[in-house]
């Protein structure tokens, strides 16, 4: 059998703390000196020692509609390219099914990659420059870091991604990061915005007292300290909606709450004609969509497969798919992935 690749001198087993902090070989252009996306002139090239990949992939996903078909047009340029792979049962934690050998690939959000990533690392290491030392678990949804008082907001964008593609991984790769974010924001209706004059985030810590906060659980956990400790700013009333998928905006849009955290490829903030709170990013540890694999019999068929998929990812394409797959008219995450990939020129036409 070709031997695995890439993969260090001594490679580690795979999931291993130690792994985390090996050079990867084939790894060494992954930091782009610019550190934005948008101004990457060499996108991040991952090697593989072998051409084909000769066994079944799994594609790590949660239950989140826009999770399933994003890992659905991964899976199904895969298999275009003649790839065995399958989308997995839905986790919790996607990241983990990968890093614990359950699972081949995900794409999951930059911020919560290196929360995963930084976690793993052996006892005693130092933290990845610029994390943040982000504590939320692997959701995919943008999860806000949940700072101790005095300490400073989450990292931004650059920040993070730098931290990410600087980070040795051992059995495992980063291929190229997609244009489209998940990351959290806050948004008002119009009236709200207007009536309230509230549309920046420094407006808000006035306004809390009067405010109530609806939250999905998934970024429950950090936005309330982010708030309160460095924000100053402790909501009438907190609020748990429920998930994006059920009803996208349903809470602010019936008055339920007057402010609501989701996140940015969330289509009901376009569609309803929402104000998303300007800097309220910042709140939240930056989600820009990476895939995580495994390098374990991964040829570069599959890499080059799912390189695709993310160079053809944008915003306004996540937003899109978000829309085809949540509220009441809703297509199967199958459906809306094979449209989009045949949309995108990504697979032919039956």
């Amino acid at each position: 059998m070709t031997q695995d690749g890439p993969k260090p001198k001594q490679e580690p087993k795979p999931g291993s703390a130690s792994g985390r902090r090996v050079v990867l070989a084939g790894l060494a252009g992954l930091a782009c000196g610019a550190l934005l996306l948008s101004a990457c002139t060499t996108k991040p090239q991952v090697q593989s020692s072998q051409s084909a990949t000769v066994r079944e992939l799994v594609f790590a996903r949660t239950a989140d509609a826009t999770s399933t078909t994003l890992a659905n047009a991964y899976v199904g340029m895969l298999e275009a390219a003649g790839i065995q792979a399958k989308v997995g049962e839905p986790v919790a934690d996607p990241v983990a099914e990968v890093l614990d050998g359950k699972a081949d690939a995900v794409v999951a959000g930059s911020g919560d990659l290196l929360a995963a990533l930084d976690k793993q690392a052996p006892a005693g290491s130092a933290p990845a420059t610029g994390s943040g030392s982000p504590s939320a678990p692997a959701t995919g949804s943008g999860s806000p870091s949940a700072p101790t008082p005095g300490t400073v907001p989450p990292p931004n964008a650059e920040q993070v991604l730098k931290a990410l593609h600087g980070m040795d991984l051992g059995g495992f790769a980063l291929l190229d990061s997609a244009e489209a974010t998940r990351t959290g924001t806050l948004v008002v209706t119009a009236a709200t915005s207007a009536g309230m004059n509230l549309s920046t985030l420094a407006q808000l810590p006035a306004l809390c007292p009067e405010l109530d906060l609806g939250v999905p659980k998934p970024l429950s956990a950090g936005l309330l300290p982010v708030l309160e400790d460095i924000h100053a700013c402790k909501p009438h009333h907190v609020v748990q909606v429920v998930p994006q998928d059920e009803a996208p905006v349903g809470p602010l849009i019936t008055g339920q709450v007057q402010v609501l955290a989701t996140t940015s490829d969330n289509a009901g903030i376009q569609d309803n004609g929402l104000v998303p709170v300007q800097d309220a990013q910042t709140l939240f540890t930056p989600q820009t969509l990476t895939p995580l694999t495994t390098t374990r019999q991964i040829g570069q068929d599959a890499i080059d497969a799912m390189n695709k998929v993310s160079a053809a990812l944008k915003q306004e394409d996540l937003i899109a798919l978000n829309r085809a797959v949540t509220g009441r008219d809703a297509l199967s995450p199958e459906q809306a992935a094979r449209d989009w990939l045949r949309e995108k020129s990504l697979v032919a036409a039956p």
